[in-house]
Formats: C-alpha cells, structure tokens, sequence
C-alpha cells in the first residue's frame, strides 16, 4: 500500500502540543511536543486509520500468493495476515508506532525547514520475525490454546535497517533531499537508547539502504503514483545520491517527561546533537513526550 492519509492540522496540534524552544545551532534543531491525552477523540478514528495505513504493505505481503475468492480474508481461518498486528508484543507495537510517528512528524510538521517531505510507504513487511511469530501466534489461537502477547516470551527483535526515509523532489521529479529517520518508543526515557539511535544514523552513507527496500516493495505496485517512486528511487539509487542532500533526524517517543529540574523540557540535547551524533550533518530531533503512550498504542494497534 502506498501511502496517501495526512490528519487534520488543528485536531493534530491539540493532541500533540509543541513546546516553544529556542534553535540555537544551524546544523541542528531540537523540537518537543507533549501530548493532550484528552485531546486524542476528536482525531481518534482518522489516526487509526493513518497508522493501520502504514501496515497494509505488510498485509499485502503477508496475503501474497493467499488470494482465493473461495477463501475470503474477512474469515480470520484462511487470512494470513489475522491478528496483524494486535496480537504481537507491545515492544514490537511501540516499535511499529515509532516509525510511524516519524513518518508523521515530517510529514505533518516539517523537518530541515522544508515543509515539503514524502514519506512513500513504511517498511514493515521487512519485519521477518514477526510474520513468523505471527503464524505461530495463528494456529495458538486457532487450537484454543491462551495468548498472552505482552508476556516476556513473545517478545521478539526488532527489525533492522532505516526505519523511514523521507524524501523532497523538484518539479522534474528528481529527489533532491533525502532525510533518514532512526526512530526510537520507549515506556521510559534511556539514555542507552537514545544514544544507540543517534550512533545509528552516524554510520548511514549517503544511499541508505531503505532505498533498496523501497524500490523492492513499489515493484509490487502498478499505480501511476507508485510507478512515478519507483522510478525516481531508481535514478536516486543510480546516480541521485551523488548530488541530493542527505540529512538526518531522530524520533525519540517516551511515556514520561522531564521532572527533575522544572525547568527542564526534553530528554534530548537541545544546544548541540547527542555526543554520539559525530557527523556535520543537518540533524533534526523530534521528541513527543505522552502522557499515557499504552494508552495511544492499545487505541491504534488494538481497538482500545
């Protein structure tokens, strides 16, 4: 599924509501947003929609090769893609939400100063040990036997490689700016984690290869939108790369704010990038503090 689904502006910005911060350094911007919990109703059933948008790639790959007007998918016995992605653990679903937020992000509220990022299509069919992890899943719940999916034992790795790429591209068609996004959702903010998520970015050369994986997954469409990606992908992937400017920027999702001091907004370094950030790179941070991020991932993922 290519994406197409943007959210109302004003809904979107009362749920989650930007922290004025100062941008002190020309190479790097910090941005805060904290979430209205309250707020999410009026939005509820456009972000649903906007998040399981992102999944139906996965779903098609899943179904591929199922199709069968004998066995329709709304019967969950012949569906391969049931219980995706609800039954999987929350780890994978905070996973899943981060990028999509990242997604979201850039696509809704800018990013490098340019209000003009695409976000293609996600790359969640990539997730190979959660699609094995969900047939097995399948036949527990078919056989009657109990599924816990938050228990320890479901917990499976995360998928590796970029977790989203956005992209500007100008009258002709050519991408001029690509923006890797290392996303990272978290119950409670790590420093651990946060610098994993910037060492990450650090070793990305100017092709990324979600680029790769982007013109893989569009080879399965054959809408004029998809083809029009897929064709400036592939001249990004021959020789784009060369000339169009690389950036980078990390999404960093976390169920707690700041307390301890008051006057502190971010878990993220506002003057100057993480230490572990050591490129000369255009780097944007985005953090979004929840106040009940279960809450927004059993909504999303789960019906709740």
């Amino acid at each position: 599924m290519i994406r197409f689904l943007k959210l109302p502006q004003p809904f979107l910005n009362g749920w989650l509501v930007n922290q004025p911060l100062p941008v002190p350094n020309p190479k790097y911007r910090l941005r805060v947003w904290r979430e209205d919990h309250a707020s999410l109703a009026p939005l509820k059933n456009e972000l649903i929609a906007y998040v399981q948008e992102a999944l139906d790639d996965a779903r098609k790959r899943l179904r591929s090769g199922f199709e069968d007007d004998l066995s329709p998918f709304n019967d969950p016995v012949h569906d391969p893609a049931a219980n995706y992605p609800a039954m999987l653990n929350q780890a994978s679903l905070k996973g899943y939400f981060g990028e999509t937020l990242a997604a979201l992000a850039v696509e809704h509220f800018g990013a490098i100063g340019h209000p003009d990022w695409h976000v293609p299509a996600l790359l969640f069919r990539f997730h190979d040990q959660e699609f094995q992890h969900l047939e097995l899943i399948n036949e527990r719940l078919l056989a009657g036997v109990p599924h816990d999916p938050d228990a320890v034992a479901e917990r499976r790795p995360g998928r590796t490689g970029d977790d989203g790429l956005a992209f500007r591209i100008d009258a002709a068609g050519a991408i001029t700016d690509i923006l890797t996004l290392e996303a990272k959702c978290l119950t409670v903010s790590n420093n651990a984690t946060m610098s994993e998520a910037h060492a990450k970015l650090v070793i990305g050369g100017n092709r990324p290869s979600g680029v790769r994986e982007l013109i893989n997954l569009l080879q399965e469409y054959t809408t004029p939108h998809a083809e029009f990606w897929q064709y400036a992908l592939l001249q990004f992937y021959r020789e784009g790369f060369k000339t169009a400017h690389r950036h980078d920027g990390v999404v960093y999702a976390v169920g707690n704010s700041p307390v301890v001091p008051a006057t502190k907004i971010s878990w993220l370094p506002h003057d100057a990038p993480h230490p572990a950030y050591t490129l000369p790179r255009n780097l944007e941070a985005m953090e979004f503090q929840f106040e009940n991020l279960d809450g927004v991932i059993d909504i999303v993922y789960r019906g709740g």
